[in-house]
């Protein structure tokens, strides 16, 4: 699918208020010092009022800082090979099937993520940042459920780890795809199941840890979904967040029954681990 890049020449300190109002519409971003990037899905543009958009920030002093280009969409795969860049997170190292292991992590646990688009490689912070709460609370009879599986490499991750079964559903039938290849690789074809659909495809309940890494927005929709998914002393752990906006995460768990057990942050994303309170 292509996808639009949004370039807004803004510095630092003004992302956040424009990555609250992209937020609904963008798959990714990436912040620079000299401009916040945002890539919006070809078939989403429509929703995005760029006009409104150069209107707020032509009102904070910043004229024409708004440029927009389309990318043709691309082969992750082989961009990933080219940089060949393993990335640790937590006990985990993920790799692209040709790289070689570097000396100095022999100790983890080795995921091989050949990826078909830019989300579940492990290079970015939201994808890290739920490994390593995953890996905490991890025990090898846990079911674990991924929501969002992208390249699946949460649920390749559990059963890595000695989780009994893994369940990773996606609304994209390439990531899909995607996730149930890289199983294979990872020689976990047995232990993870991958579905097409949102967490409607996971009919099952009673799952010890529910994982999912999306949006802010998707999440709240979601989240009583993620919860009647859970056994009663279950795990649920969600990524994706701007920091600035974990708060509105944790206001809703007030009504949700539910303990916030960790919580992390990298590179301005936020992730935290919850709990079911008992009635």
């Amino acid at each position: 699918m292509d996808t639009i890049e949004l370039t807004l020449a803004i510095p630092p300190p003004e992302h956040d208020r424009f990555l609250a109002q992209l937020e609904e519409h963008a798959t990714g971003f990436v912040q620079g010092d000299a401009a916040l990037r945002a890539y919006v899905p070809a078939d989403r543009w429509a929703a995005v009022n760029r006009e409104q958009l150069e209107a707020r920030l032509a009102a904070d002093g910043y004229l024409d800082a708004l440029s927009v280009r389309p990318l043709a969409a691309k082969n992750w795969n082989a961009v990933w090979e080219d940089t060949l860049s393993p990335a640790r997170a937590g006990p985990f190292l993920i790799c692209p099937t040709p790289t070689d292991i570097p000396p100095d992590h022999t100790d983890a646990t080795v995921l091989r993520i050949d990826p078909e688009m830019s989300f579940g490689t492990g290079h970015h912070a939201t994808t890290r940042l739920a490994l390593q709460l995953l890996a905490d609370v991890l025990t090898p009879s846990d079911r674990v459920l991924d929501v969002g599986t992208g390249t699946g490499v949460l649920a390749i991750a559990a059963c890595r780890s000695g989780a009994a079964a893994a369940l990773g559903v996606d609304t994209n039938p390439d990531a899909v795809r995607n996730a149930r290849e890289n199983a294979q690789k990872n020689d976990v074809a047995d232990c993870v199941t991958v579905r097409e659909g949102s967490v409607e495809g996971a009919p099952e309940t009673g799952y010890d840890i529910v994982v999912a890494n999306i949006t802010r927005r998707v999440l709240l929709e979601l989240l009583p979904d993620l919860l009647s998914h859970l056994t009663t002393d279950g795990t649920l752990l969600l990524s994706g967040v701007l920091q600035p906006q974990g708060d509105s995460v944790l206001d809703a768990k007030e009504g949700h029954s539910l303990h916030l057990d960790a919580e992390a942050t990298e590179d301005g994303w936020w992730a935290a681990r919850f709990s079911l309170v008992a009635a």
